[in-house]
């Protein structure tokens, strides 16, 4: 699980749009950030996981993750959904409040063509593309907003997980500070609970360490700079947060299955668009 920041909010498009595919028998990790986001579902059956709610989900499928719920995809068979996260300050400058929360599960035929919409407009070239992208983002959360408003957050679904937000913290603390060196102490004092304490609900609502998460969001960042192809393993190791290249490689193959080496191998082979 982590805290995942957006930087969405320029004048130009504050506004991210791109397709992910997940293979079969596959669990993304568990995140959360301040914006919304809206995925489509093209292929496949799996279920999302928001706030400790699974919901199984198909192709056709609408499912709306809102603001600061933590949230993860997990796969039956192999997945493609597209994925729309529209910045907050985009939507409150265009009408839609501070406190812009859907139902989550939306199989609506509708909404849908309002969602094609946008990813039409984001596929589409012209100098009036933007301007274009912009339209179909805010009459899809017209959309959204008219038929499927959820004012309020459900009774008692804080109680279930009290110490949520000492884990969103930690998750918060751990997101920033993965290139340091950081203890689990640091993170406990961060998320304002004792160590023992919060090594118990982190697990809890995890599945993971504490550690284990730190060495995970390191070896998500690591990815990011071994897909560039403008660093050396040795270099990124140190730049994820890693003490040495040994220290690197043997969490990254718990990660990913394979050596640091081995998955820029495996980049560098593969076809263009799919890397």
């Amino acid at each position: 699980m982590k805290y995942e920041q957006h930087n969405l909010n320029t004048m130009r498009l504050p506004i991210s749009f791109h397709s992910d595919t997940m293979d079969k028998n596959v669990k993304d990790f568990t995140h959360w950030h301040e914006n919304i986001e809206i995925l489509y579902f093209l292929e496949g059956t799996g279920r999302v996981v928001c706030d400790f709610r699974k919901e199984t989900v198909t192709a056709g499928d609408l499912y709306v993750i809102n603001s600061e719920m933590l949230h993860m995809v997990e796969t039956d068979d192999m997945v493609r959904y597209d994925c729309l996260i529209p910045d907050t300050d985009f939507c409150k400058q265009n009408g839609f409040g501070t406190a812009l929360r859907f139902q989550s599960l939306i199989k609506d035929e509708r909404a849908v063509e309002k969602y094609r919409a946008v990813a039409g407009a984001f596929a589409a070239k012209g100098e009036f593309r933007d301007a274009a992208i912009r339209i179909a983002v805010l009459e899809l959360l017209l959309e959204l907003s008219t038929r499927f408003p959820l004012p309020e957050i459900p009774e008692g679904a804080e109680e279930n997980e009290p110490h949520l937000q000492n884990v969103k913290e930690a998750i918060r603390f751990i997101k920033i500070h993965f290139p340091e060196r950081v203890s689990v102490e640091e993170i406990s004092l961060a998320a304002g609970l004792s160590k023992a304490y919060l090594s118990r609900e982190f697990r809890k609502i995890t599945g993971f360490t504490m550690i284990e998460y730190l060495n995970l969001v390191r070896c998500q960042y690591a990815c990011k700079l071994l897909r560039s192809g403008r660093y050396k393993v040795n270099e990124i190791a140190g730049d994820a947060g890693f003490e040495n290249l040994s220290y690197f490689s043997r969490p990254f193959l718990r990660y990913r299955g394979k050596l640091p080496s081995a998955y820029r191998a495996e980049l560098r082979a593969a076809p263009a668009g799919r890397k």
